[in-house]
């Protein structure tokens, strides 16, 4: 409880707070077995601080709610995942209101839309089971129309523990979803 009170404290008081909206598309980027795999509509909300567009060089902190997944099937059949996710550190680097920044993420997937059940036994079965979290990364190239609102393109993408076991033969692996999309950020 001290942390979570903490974290808002942060938040709250942080001078450089900023909330940021994803959208795009999301599909399988790795080796797979899925018949004719196609994309969903890939969402993310995300707010955080210490953002200073100011700066060259500058860092931010944040958290998000993504969704993320593929279809198949002519995309009669989509498979989804519902994350909270954490951006320990994000590089940034603006120029004349021209920005590019990296970063690293880690999430946990809370819930999902048609997992066959082989999966949803072997990897979902516990509330808190690693195989719930997943490691991601991404980028963003974008301009500042003014001092608040950003604009530009974002690439997001997660490694996902997934279970073959009984589908093909095949063996666990991780598994690469995400793609392009568009962002807007609004700073405080």
């Amino acid at each position: 409880m001290r942390i979570l009170v903490l974290l808002l404290f942060l938040c709250l008081s942080a001078q450089a707070a900023f909330v940021s909206v994803n959208i795009g598309d999301s599909r399988l980027q790795s080796s797979h077995w899925v018949s004719d795999p196609s994309g969903i509509v890939g969402l993310s909300f995300e707010a955080g601080f210490f953002n200073e567009p100011s700066n060259l060089i500058d860092y931010k902190l944040s958290l998000d709610v993504k969704r993320f997944g593929y279809s198949y099937d002519d995309g009669d059949e989509v498979v989804s995942f519902w994350a909270i996710g954490f951006k320990p550190f994000t590089w940034s680097v603006t120029y004349k209101k021209i920005m590019f920044e990296a970063y690293p993420s880690i999430s946990w997937i809370f819930a999902w839309n048609n997992v066959n059940r082989a999966m949803e036994d072997h990897s979902f079965d516990e509330t808190f089971d690693s195989r719930r979290f997943c490691l991601g990364y991404g980028y963003r190239l974008g301009y500042y129309l003014n001092d608040n609102l950003f604009l530009g393109l974002n690439a997001d993408y997660r490694m996902v523990y997934w279970s073959f076991h009984g589908l093909h033969g095949g063996e666990d692996s991780w598994i690469s979803m995400g793609g392009w999309g568009l962002s807007a950020q609004w700073n405080f």
